[in-house]
């Protein structure tokens, strides 16, 4: 990174790690949300610690690193909102990424790039955000609203640094992005802030299934084997993106 570009990194990433405080500070009443959520689903291998997850990985990241890629990934689940971790893609997932970066790109996936997630609100799978909802008892309105605004927000983090970086935008799993699905706030605002951007901008969002159950290698091993991995990443991620996306 320059050093400009890294000041403009470090300015999104404070007003993201803002804006998540400033979102648990509005609901003090979510952890308890999802603690019954957590009863209800009788999940016993973990504890509520984190209900908004900032990414503090983004902090250890410097101006002599080179970022080649931005992955977009769903929601903190059980390892993100530890305490001890309050990072993103630490799970299952994350490991299966690691893996298959190392082994087909030769690249170390925790420096490869910086990850971000649709919301930073915590669900032990991203499916149950629908069900948080109605743990939240009078406050489901209030929950509706934030969880949209969370996702406007969070393509607008993501916007903003692929603006200033210049690298890949890798959106993990697209799945819940189409209308009426739990992503679909967050696909339409990210949609808006591409209408008006260059075709080189747009063709470096690239959208593939999950890194989960290795649902993205599987993907990727259906592709004919012609040119080198990243020219192969690029035509299906594009492929992928204008079928879901639109764009």
């Amino acid at each position: 990174m320059t050093l400009e570009q890294f000041k403009s990194y470090q300015k999104i990433c404070g007003e993201f790690r803002t804006y998540v405080q400033e979102l648990t500070d509005s609901m003090p009443w979510l952890a308890k949300a999802q603690e019954r959520l957590r009863i209800v689903q009788n999940y016993q291998d973990y504890r509520i610690e984190t209900p908004i997850v900032y990414n503090e990985a983004l902090d250890e990241i410097g101006p002599d690193d080179s970022i080649q890629f931005i992955f977009i990934a769903d929601n903190p689940g059980k390892k993100e909102q530890m305490k001890t971790n309050q990072r993103y893609l630490v799970g299952q997932s994350g490991k299966l990424a690691q893996g298959w970066f190392a082994k087909e790109l030769g690249m170390d996936f925790r420096k490869a790039g910086i990850i971000l997630n649709k919301t930073p609100i915590h669900t032990p799978k991203t499916a149950e955000l629908s069900l948080l909802q109605t743990q939240t008892g009078s406050h489901v309105a209030e929950f509706k609203s934030s969880l949209q605004e969370s996702q406007i927000r969070m393509a607008n983090f993501a916007w903003r640094l692929h603006s200033e970086l210049g690298c890949i935008i890798w959106i993990s799993g697209y799945g819940e992005l189409r209308q009426g699905k739990i992503f679909a706030p967050w696909a339409r605002e990210f949609t808006r802030l591409y209408a008006e951007s260059s075709r080189e901008m747009r063709d470096h969002v690239w959208v593939f299934r999950h890194f989960s159950m290795n649902q993205f290698a599987i993907e990727y091993s259906r592709q004919p084997l012609v040119g080198e991995p990243m020219a192969r990443l690029r035509k299906l991620g594009i492929e992928n993106r204008t079928r879901i996306l639109g764009w």
